[in-house]
């Protein structure tokens, strides 16, 4: 009775674990989008209440965030946006989509991106301009870059996959002179495969020895 039980048991246990990982492997493979991924955005500033930077994880390119440039209250100055965020669990990230609001070198474009990916909070306030400071005086390479012209919805690769659940993110603009520019993004989504739980790693082991002892 005590072996059968041990051995239903063990099954048990290797079945959840499949379906754990299978879920946690596939279902979320491709482009996170929506608040329920993208969780505590904060942005550097916003223009207005039209202009939150919640309004970038939406898939909608109609609603923008944009930084409060033109109005001389974002804390890092005219030419450079910042927002953080955590994921709603561990990821596996492989690329990026991104939208900016206008083109590279057009009035609220903007020519770098930068992003940095941790397993823990950068502890980074996105709002103070000697935080983001003091953070890239001892960070001077970011987990990814890119600098070029951003024209519509485009998808970059990481190049290699980078496993973590926060995100810091800097845009920085060199070329856009104009008066009014307010830099900002239509959309921003990450290509992402969630990490299997703890639990679900050690039920694969069980159900692996589990195995073994058998044969």
């Amino acid at each position: 009775m005590s072996l059968r039980f041990t051995q239903s048991a063990t099954k048990f246990a290797a079945a959840a674990a499949i379906a754990m990982v299978s879920v946690a492997g596939s279902a979320n493979a491709d482009f996170l989008s929506g608040l329920t991924h993208y969780t505590s955005a904060v942005a550097s500033s916003e223009f207005s209440s039209g202009y939150v930077i919640n309004n970038i994880f939406d898939t909608d390119m109609n609603t923008q965030w944009a930084i409060a440039s033109y109005a001389q209250t974002n804390p890092q100055g005219r030419d450079e946006g910042w927002f953080a965020f955590t994921l709603d669990q561990s990821y596996t990230i492989d690329a990026l989509r991104l939208a900016p609001r206008f083109a590279t070198a057009t009035v609220d474009g903007f020519d770098t991106v930068k992003m940095w990916i941790g397993t823990s909070s950068f502890g980074v306030d996105v709002t103070s301009a000697s935080s983001t400071n003091s953070f890239l005086a001892s960070n001077t390479t970011a987990t990814w870059s890119r600098t070029g012209v951003f024209s519509g919805l485009q998808e970059f690769s990481l190049g290699a996959p980078i496993v973590g659940q926060y995100v810091l993110v800097q845009l920085i603009n060199t070329s856009d002179n104009g008066t009014f520019r307010n830099l900002g993004l239509r959309e921003f989504a990450l290509s992402a495969t969630a990490v299997p739980a703890p639990g679900a790693i050690a039920l694969l082991g069980l159900a692996g020895l589990a195995k073994r002892r058998r044969r």
